[in-house]
This record gives structure tokens, sequence and C-alpha cells, in this order.
């Protein structure tokens, strides 16, 4: 059995953000592109940082690209900064204990 958690973060006309953690306990953010939307290969405009540091990006397609934010673990302590930037649109949340 392999339990996905996953938290849709926005949800707009051409763009979904959604967190993900895997059964390995490893999180991620995961972006998607309606068609006519956003090209998420363009790689200077597609950004994801977490707690100040940037976070490595793999593109599978225009709509659709991955950013490794690194073991649930990790992300559990103290508070987790996460931002978000795909061409015109940006966004920020934050995690934990505030």
């Amino acid at each position: 059995m392999s339990d996905v958690f996953e938290d849709v973060l926005f949800e707009g006309d051409a763009l979904k953000v959604t967190l993900r953690v895997d059964a390995d306990g490893q999180a991620s953010v995961l972006l998607e592109s309606e068609p006519g939307g956003p090209d998420l290969s363009v790689e200077d405009e597609v950004i994801v940082v977490g707690n100040g540091q940037g976070c490595p990006l793999e593109v599978e397609s225009p709509q659709r690209a991955v950013a490794k934010l690194g073991s649930e673990d990790q992300l559990a302590t103290g508070t987790y900064a996460l931002m978000v930037r795909v061409h015109e649109f940006f966004e920020g949340w934050e995690f934990g204990e505030g």
C-alpha cells in the first residue's frame, strides 16, 4: 500500500500547485499547467524556494514539473517557508509553528 499525502496549495485557471509527501516521507511540490497556461519548461520562469534555498526542479513537460523539498522530517522541525514563482504567478506559504 503506497500512501501519498497531497494538499492543493493553489488552483487557478491555468496553474495548480500541490504539496506532496510520498510513502517514503519525501516532500515535493507538483506544478501542473493547463494547455495554453504557463510553460513550466522555461528554466528562468519557474522557481521554487524552501527556507531561502532553491529547490531542484525536474521538468517532465511544459505542463508538469516537480520540485524536491527534502524529507518530511526535516520540514516538520520548526517553521518552513515555501515560495513558488511561475512566470507572473508568485505566492508563498509558511508551515509549522508560527
